[in-house]
């Protein structure tokens, strides 16, 4: 053997990623990004209670009216960074480290077009996607006033999300954390001061998510200056045709998902519009009301999020090293502490419906009785809902992102067909029975994929 590949094999062997027991190395890596995750996700969360309690439930209509726009972010900043952390993390398990720069230094560079792009052509259309993502004639100005400004902040967002994922692949999840962290408090204060001392309304909680977002974007700048693997050349930055395609082959599996899931909040909040002015509750009331139910359950969501992303490194080095065995462990462990967190966020909408909705304000009687229902029967099967997430992020930590996209897809598509039909024989009944139906297919689907995968690095 020669010296360079006796060094490269030294390097894996001594590496924690493939050496540590997967519980311990799990929960290192895993905390940090739940604890990112969560912050992200406050970021909507913080403005929701705020105006919930200053606007009223207009205001928490108008936030759910904007969030689909979270997933079409998403999709395009996943689509770059996922593929992009996965090539760096397997590469970097093979020793090959001028190559895991340039893929990291590409995914970058691609992140930020696609912010700026986005940013600028929902900031030219707002009103156009506002009416898009379901507004009722009530709800419009306030959701076209927070669209408008949040839409300033999207190449932040952009760079925050992205790279943060990279900086946990470089071994720094700590720094990744203080800064989503930094963002959200930023946004938190902001929000009070804005929202109440100064009374800007929804504009005010806007321009504080956005002032957070621009905060959080300069300390990853920062790091990428100091990242532990190598130093970024400009031709790191420069993109590759091949390496572009090696980034969107692996990241599309979460972006599609992402993509999907930003097609079935349109059409969930258009069938919530629709059917709840055809029903007792109301057309904006049901806005309103499932908007908040989503705002607490993408809370629990994120933290099984964060396990997924946690466990990335972890995967991604050990599929690379031939290490299938601890593939296997780490994602039967992760899928453990999905299971449990579903069962937790069951138990908090069954035992406490009334006072998580008193967190966001009051409304009218409508608001809460379908917040109650929304809680109690969408939302039956959320000890589900974690399986296809998990599954999704094996298959795309390995490279396997065809089977990525099938798993993604399962969920979202299955649930966009019921909303598409089962309100037409139940009305606003037929949006909630679409939920738990979902569930069970997708996990279903799940195993199935991760079944044949594992029988096939059993084989090699």
């Amino acid at each position: 053997m020669s010296k360079t590949g006796e060094q490269t094999e030294n390097k894996m062997q001594v590496n924690p990623l493939g050496e540590q027991p997967i519980a311990k190395l799990l929960l290192q890596f895993a905390i940090p990004s739940i604890i990112s995750t969560l912050i992200g996700s406050l970021y909507n969360m913080v403005d929701q209670i705020f105006i919930g309690q200053r606007v009223g439930y207009l205001g928490n209509a108008a936030t759910t009216v904007a969030y689909p726009l979270t997933f079409m972010c998403g999709a395009l900043t996943l689509l770059f960074s996922n593929g992009a952390a996965v090539n760096f993390n397997i590469l970097n398990g093979r020793g090959r480290k001028k190559d895991a720069m340039t893929f990291a230094g590409n995914g970058l560079a691609m992140i930020l077009s696609e912010g700026i792009v986005v940013g600028l052509l929902v900031g030219m259309f707002a009103p156009f996607f506002v009416k898009l993502f379901g507004a009722t004639q009530e709800v419009f100005p306030y959701a076209l006033t927070y669209m408008r400004i949040i839409t300033i902040g999207i190449p932040f967002l952009a760079l925050t999300a992205g790279g943060t994922l990279l900086i946990r692949s470089d071994g720094s999840p700590r720094y990744a954390l203080i800064c989503s962290m930094s963002g959200v408090v930023i946004n938190f204060i902001l929000d009070y001061l804005f929202l109440f001392p100064l009374n800007m309304g929804i504009a005010g909680a806007a321009l504080a998510t956005i002032i957070g977002q621009i905060v959080s974007a300069l300390m990853i700048i920062v790091y990428l200056f100091h990242f532990k693997t190598g130093r970024f050349r400009p031709s790191d930055f420069r993109v590759s045709g091949r390496k572009l395609l090696g980034i969107v082959v692996i990241g599309l599996a979460p972006s599609v998902n992402q993509a999907a899931m930003m097609v079935m909040n349109l059409v969930l909040n258009n069938s919530l519009r629709h059917y709840g002015a055809l029903s007792p509750y109301g057309g904006s009331e049901a806005l309103a009301a499932a908007g908040v139910v989503t705002k607490v359950n993408f809370l629990f969501y994120s933290t099984i999020i964060g396990f997924g992303i946690g466990a990335q490194p972890i995967l991604g080095f050990n599929y690379g090293a031939g290490k299938y065995s601890r593939v296997k462990e780490t994602y039967f462990a992760t899928l453990r502490y999905a299971l449990m967190i579903g069962a937790i966020e069951t138990l908090c909408f069954w035992i406490f419906p009334r006072q998580i909705l008193q967190v966001f304000g009051s409304g009218s009687g409508g608001y809460e009785a379908f917040a109650l229902r929304y809680m109690h029967v969408f939302m039956l099967l959320l000890i589900l809902a974690g399986i296809p997430p998990i599954s999704m992020h094996v298959m795309t930590s390995i490279g396997k992102g065809k089977r990525g996209i099938l798993i993604s897809l399962s969920k979202q598509l299955t649930l966009i067909t019921l909303l598409s039909i089962l309100p037409l024989f139940f009305g606003i009944d037929g949006v909630l029975y679409a939920g738990p139906a979902a569930d069970i297919l997708a996990a279903v689907t799940s195993f199935i994929v991760l079944y044949f995968e594992f029988r096939r690095m059993e084989s090699q």
